[in-house]
């Protein structure tokens, strides 16, 4: 997400227009100087600057807007956000004299790739998937590097602020090494629908085939409600959720359980005791792991703070039309 704040550009199609001209593709506006329009006949492409033509088929110019346009509506209003934002971050640091070396670029690259793609790879294959996933989502390696100086710039505004105290690492090690449970839920938009599903499990009803039937929650009703494994202290679960889970016996039924506006049965299938660990021997990978996801927060709620106070206005009509547009269901 980041964005250049372009000041002009200049992406104007002429069509149906015999003898047809074309504008001249101009750069933005911090590498020209103003000056008056000029305009060139297709019928002399000697006469054409090599960076307004694409190509040529059969002698005849293909011009470079004609690409730029399609391109930008199709993908310019997510790479001029991550430009603006780069630009936002660069101006914030100059502001609060914040600067980074080559070392903390690649230190934030290594740490972005292992969060994507996991430990288990060698820096030379991460490497490798990268140039994948970049050519599949349409990002350049120069704008990578840029994401990773403007994420490098973050962590050093942020994570002074980034302080891990004991009672959040203990929470962890309860997270992480305490005992379990693995439950399936039904999840329903209303108590009498819940009364109802409760009555045809003391029936006998199947549980997992009431929650693949019935359950309005889409990412466990296809697995029969099943929920991975969880602990007191995962956040991730509601706290009615844990502790109604907690209070079961293996095979019950729960009664009903409310989160906000939706309704829950639960069905406790195991419960798994915790590993043997030494908390003394685990607390300070805790404390690093922890530090960590508090930095990547306090990144996200930075530059959301910064873009929220930025005045930035899209110049060119596109873009400015793309930004405007009200977001889709």
């Amino acid at each position: 997400m980041r964005y250049l704040y372009v000041t002009s550009v200049c992406l104007v199609m002429f069509c149906g227009c015999p003898p047809r001209q074309r504008r001249a593709v101009h750069r933005p506006a911090d590498h020209v100087k103003p000056g008056p329009t000029t305009t060139m006949p297709v019928s002399a492409p000697s006469e054409l600057s090599p960076s307004s033509v694409m190509a040529t088929v059969n002698g005849k110019p293909v011009y470079m807007e004609d690409l730029y346009v399609p391109l930008i509506e199709a993908h310019g209003l997510r790479i001029a956000e991550m430009l603006i934002v780069n630009t936002l971050v660069a101006q914030e640091a100059e502001r609060v004299k914040i600067a980074v070396t080559g070392k903390d670029v690649t230190a934030e690259n290594n740490r972005a790739l292992k969060g994507i793609l996991g430990e288990q790879l060698t820096p030379d294959q991460r490497e490798r998937v990268l140039e994948k996933l970049l050519r599949r989502r349409g990002i350049t390696n120069r704008l990578w590097t840029a994401i990773m100086r403007r994420n490098a710039i973050l962590r050093k505004m942020v994570a002074g602020k980034a302080v891990v105290g004991e009672t959040m690492i203990k929470a962890e090690f309860a997270r992480l090494y305490g005992e379990k449970v693995q439950i399936s839920h039904i999840q329903l938009p209303s108590l009498t629908e819940t009364e109802k599903i409760i009555k045809l499990l003391k029936e006998g009803g199947d549980f997992a085939d009431l929650a693949k039937r019935c359950s309005t929650s889409t990412t466990t009703a296809q697995r029969g409600g099943a929920l991975p494994p969880f602990s007191r202290e995962n956040p991730a679960i509601p706290r009615a959720i844990r502790d109604a889970a907690f209070a079961l016996k293996t095979g019950e039924i729960s009664g009903i359980v409310q989160v906000g506006d939706e309704f829950h049965v639960l069905k406790l299938h195991k419960r798994f005791m915790p590993p043997a660990a030494d908390y003394q021997a685990v607390r300070e990978e805790l404390r690093l792991a922890l530090k960590e996801h508090l930095i990547e927060r306090l990144q996200v709620e930075k530059l959301a703070e910064l873009r929220r106070k930025a005045g930035v206005e899209y110049v060119n009509p596109t873009l400015r039309q793309a930004a405007n547009r009200p977001a889709g269901p």
